[in-house]
């Protein structure tokens, strides 16, 4: 029920006005404080550490996590910071973690991304706020944090793996494509994480099935698709880059009926408190998007 409605959402609002809705629930929430910890109980940084580090096997490489702080509340009793310092704890130095730090945008154009690129065709990496929450951007200005050059899909990410996973990004002809760092994740051992977030609200990794498969002409939605000239400026230099951009605006996307049915139980989940998890494999993510889009079954209707 609530996929349903999330995807009812957004399609019958604009992103600017679902913003306004986030906002004023999370205001309700804010005043309705003793009731939603009456219902769920309250945790510290701490429980959730121990939490999430329960769920996560021993062996994996790199670790994507997507996150909505506001909706963590009002049950987490913690800080944002103390929030960032589990998610580090996670890579604990030894594992590479990834975070979102994406750009949709401005709101005067209504978050068109096309339109915005139109009239600005150019991206500053280090400039450039995070729009996928004050935890991502406040992980993007760690010291030893690398960035991937990308205008929309700029990735974070703090470990051994970091350099690796996102160099090259600029030269990718789709975001989420070929040698992307989703396609990269997806042949490593990486896990993707949601806290306080579901899975078909915030798992990029679905994309990159319909990215790899549209360049190689193989999916089975068929999408249009625009190429826009982008200046991106780096801390490297300046760079010549041709956005690709997919129009799905004639299709309904609803991942979360044949994600479920081809994963089953390699995704896994599940509320803390209240708060919505989720924890799977990219590489299984991928493949099994995979099979089922060369099958004839894709997102889009």
């Amino acid at each position: 029920m609530k996929a349903i409605l999330y995807y009812l959402v957004r399609k019958l609002f604009s992103p600017g006005y679902r913003n306004k809705l986030k906002i004023a629930k999370y205001n309700l929430q804010k005043k309705l404080t003793p009731y939603y910890r009456w219902r769920n109980g309250s945790f510290t940084a701490a429980e959730l550490e121990m939490e999430l580090k329960s769920k996560l096997p021993q062996q994996y490489q790199s670790l994507m996590i997507h996150s909505a702080h506001s909706s963590l509340l009002p049950m987490y009793s913690g800080s944002l910071s103390e929030l960032l310092q589990v998610f580090l704890n996670l890579g604990d130095g030894q594992r590479t973690l990834v975070m979102p730090a994406f750009f949709f945008g401005e709101r005067k154009y209504n978050f068109d991304i096309a339109g915005y690129f139109r009239d600005k065709p150019y991206f500053d990496v280090e400039k450039t706020p995070s729009q996928t929450g004050m935890l991502t951007e406040m992980f993007r200005k760690l010291p030893g944090v690398k960035t991937s050059n990308h205008p929309t899909h700029r990735l974070c990410a703090l470990g051994p793996l970091a350099e690796e996973l996102l160099k090259g990004h600029e030269n990718c002809r789709t975001a989420c494509g070929q040698g992307s760092p989703f396609e990269k994740m997806a042949a490593a051992n990486t896990l993707v994480l949601g806290v306080g977030v579901r899975y078909y609200q915030s798992m990029t990794q679905t994309h990159a099935t319909e990215e790899i498969l549209f360049e190689q002409g193989k999916y089975p939605t068929k999408f249009d698709s625009v190429e826009l000239p982008v200046t991106i400026t780096s801390k490297n230099g300046v760079i010549d880059h041709k956005l690709t951009l997919l129009d799905k605006s004639p299709y309904q996307r609803r991942v979360h009926p044949l994600l479920q049915k081809v994963m089953g139980k390699d995704l896994l989940q599940w509320k803390f408190h209240g708060v919505p998890m989720y924890l799977a494999n990219t590489h299984r993510v991928t493949e099994k998007l995979n099979e089922a889009a060369l099958a004839g079954k894709s997102a889009y209707f």
